[in-house]
């Protein structure tokens, strides 16, 4: 493994800055992924194999979809979790539902999407907010399409972009009822309006992944402590992942943080 890296490395390196190559072609396993030269997220993926590989393996040993479940990945980016989620569903009636309004990032996970004859995922091209009347995406450059936000923290251009409520969407697709194992989000401090537009599916949802950002929220004018004060009083507790287990934490500890970390919130 350290020499095929090391051999990616190089691969990587002469694909950029010699031959100027915009995008390259990554295999992950089974799955196949078109990314951005320059992307951090792509990079890693491409010279790596891998793109935040403790979460990925906790969710790839502890999520098991059964029939009729949803599992959404809200800020789904190129496609990682979503095609996760896909290889953990099959064999089984579940869903899931991706959520990713960035342009540059849609035009990836689309063809990511296609590539690897993703049957059991939904994309939606939109964000998720408390409201439907739209509004402006902050982009970040193409170092890190990651980093595109809602919020206005970022100092790049800006795009208008759809949005909706996740439980409105649910709703019109006649899928309000149905049982959700798993939502993971990562949406550079604005997981706290979305999550506003999703009461229902909170009330019936097993698992939530939440990256949480509190210099992001303070920088775009959210208090982070009334994020996890709302998941807290859906009925989930907090945990961090440590050596891959996950070790349970305290929303006051949470608070008084001032480094992003995921949270994964489990129902008492």
């Amino acid at each position: 493994m350290p020499r095929m890296s090391a051999l990616k490395s190089v691969s990587y390196v002469l694909n950029r800055f010699l031959l100027r190559r915009a995008f390259l072609n990554a295999r992950v396993g089974e799955l196949k992924f078109r990314v951005k030269t320059e992307d951090v997220v792509g990079r890693h993926i491409y010279k790596y194999g891998r793109h935040e590989p403790q979460l990925t393996e906790w969710l790839r040993a502890t999520v098991e979809p059964r029939d009729g479940e949803l599992l959404i990945d809200i800020g789904a980016n190129i496609g990682w979790y979503a095609l996760l989620f896909e290889t953990l569903c099959r064999g089984t009636t579940a869903e899931v539902h991706a959520f990713e309004p960035a342009p540059d990032n849609l035009d990836l996970i689309r063809h990511n999407l296609q590539q690897n004859q993703a049957q059991h995922v939904t994309l939606h091209e939109m964000g998720l907010s408390d409201n439907s009347e739209g509004a402006a995406l902050h982009l970040f450059s193409d170092a890190n399409r990651g980093r595109h936000s809602l919020l206005p923290i970022n100092d790049h251009a800006t795009v208008d972009i759809p949005t909706a409520r996740l439980d409105d969407v649910l709703e019109s697709m006649q899928l309000a009822d149905r049982p959700v194992r798993l939502i993971k989000i990562d949406i550079e401090g604005f997981e706290l309006i979305a999550l506003r537009g999703a009461h229902a599916t909170l009330d019936r949802c097993e698992v939530v992944v939440t990256e949480f950002s509190p210099h992001y929220m303070r920088q775009g004018g959210l208090k982070p402590r009334d994020m996890l004060d709302l998941l807290a009083s859906k009925g989930f507790e907090p945990g961090l992942l440590k050596d891959s287990e996950v070790v349970m934490t305290s929303v006051d500890s949470l608070e008084t943080a001032d480094r992003q970390c995921d949270i994964i919130w489990q129902r008492r």
